[in-house]
């Protein structure tokens, strides 16, 4: 009999196995899951071109920089300026190491101030204290008394040559002035926001700046005013974000577009920060052999209560914007579109 089967006989023919695992013998890779399961089928999956995501980056961009001119412009400035600098004036030193730290939390700062003068869109500037722009103005003035005539108190590095920390602070200084200017007269015009604030908060700020910049003061320098001056500088730097922060633990609606200024203040904060904990870590023996340590531990607590500040600052700002997008309006929102309407 012939061995020749039937049709109706015949095996129906079986399906390709699927392709096993490289690293994984026993393991087929059946489905989506299997495939996600193994590291060989998800590096094998083709990956979406570089071509289709970077128009939509480039469109990204492009709406970012119409919405918002003014930011996109201080951004642009800043980067190059660092460029320009890092190419062109700096030069790293042996005594210096890490002082360019310190011009780069300057020059951050300089940038948050400009953002507060340049991009904010209300006048009145609703969530902002003025107590802590003044105790800022303050705070800077002081410093420039030190800075312009005391070696010792500015970065060693290359550009102390062309005075670039100095140029900062007193671009500083100029935009905090104009920026409690204006705050001032529209908030007395449409008289809004008096008394939210205590200005016993700015002399009780001041007047324990003085006391821990008396304690605290270097005395390296053959110069005791300063010394001080220098020191109290710092500490009112540091308690300044203090009536922010109460202002806002309060507030419910802030002027989003300071968005940059929060962010770009708490950048600098970091930097100032990380540049005192890097040179305590240094130079901690021989400060404290030569009886600085008043002036070390000092000034690392100043740095770590101005970060603080600046975090919660930054938390309760980032937290009543979110407030401020239910669409209420406040007196601080209409008494500014009536100013622009005008």
């Amino acid at each position: 009999c012939s061995r020749t089967s039937s049709p109706s006989h015949s095996k129906a023919p079986r399906a390709p196995r699927a392709p096993r695992c490289a690293l994984h013998p026993r393991r087929r890779t059946r489905g989506r899951a299997a495939s996600l399961a193994c590291p060989v089928a998800v590096a094998s999956r083709p990956l979406e071109p570089l071509g289709r995501r970077f128009p939509a980056a480039m469109q990204a961009v492009q709406e970012a920089v119409k919405s918002r001119p003014k930011t996109s412009a201080l951004y642009a400035v800043f980067i190059v300026s660092c460029l320009y600098v890092y190419r062109g004036l700096w030069q790293p030193r042996a005594n210096a190491q890490w002082d360019w730290v310190l011009t780069l939390s300057a020059g951050l700062q300089c940038l948050a101030f400009a953002m507060l003068v340049l991009d904010t869109r209300s006048q009145v500037a609703e969530g902002l204290s003025e107590i802590t722009l003044w105790a800022f103005f303050i705070a800077h003035v002081t410093r420039l008394s030190t800075t312009f005539w005391g070696k010792g108190y500015v970065p060693e590095d290359s550009t102390a040559d062309v005075y670039l920390y100095q140029m900062l602070e007193v671009v500083s200084v100029c935009l905090l002035a104009l920026k409690l200017l204006g705050m001032t007269t529209v908030r007395t015009m449409h008289d809004v926001g008096q008394g939210m604030e205590r200005w016993s908060g700015l002399i009780a700020m001041v007047v324990v700046s003085i006391v821990l910049g008396w304690l605290c003061k270097s005395t390296g320098h053959s110069d005791v005013m300063a010394d001080f001056s220098w020191m109290f500088s710092m500490w009112l730097d540091a308690l300044a974000l203090g009536p922010q922060v109460q202002l806002l633990m309060k507030a419910t609606q802030v002027d989003e577009s300071a968005v940059h200024f929060a962010s770009t203040t708490l950048a600098s904060n970091l930097v100032f920060a990380a540049f005192w904990a890097q040179n305590a870590q240094d130079h901690y023996e021989s400060l404290t052999r030569n009886g600085y340590h008043m002036f070390l531990y000092g000034i690392i607590c100043a740095a770590g209560i101005r970060l603080v500040l600046c975090l919660a600052y930054f938390y309760l700002f980032a937290k009543t914007s979110q407030v401020f997008k239910i669409g209420k309006k406040n007196e601080y929102e209409l008494c500014a579109q009536e100013d622009e309407e005008l």
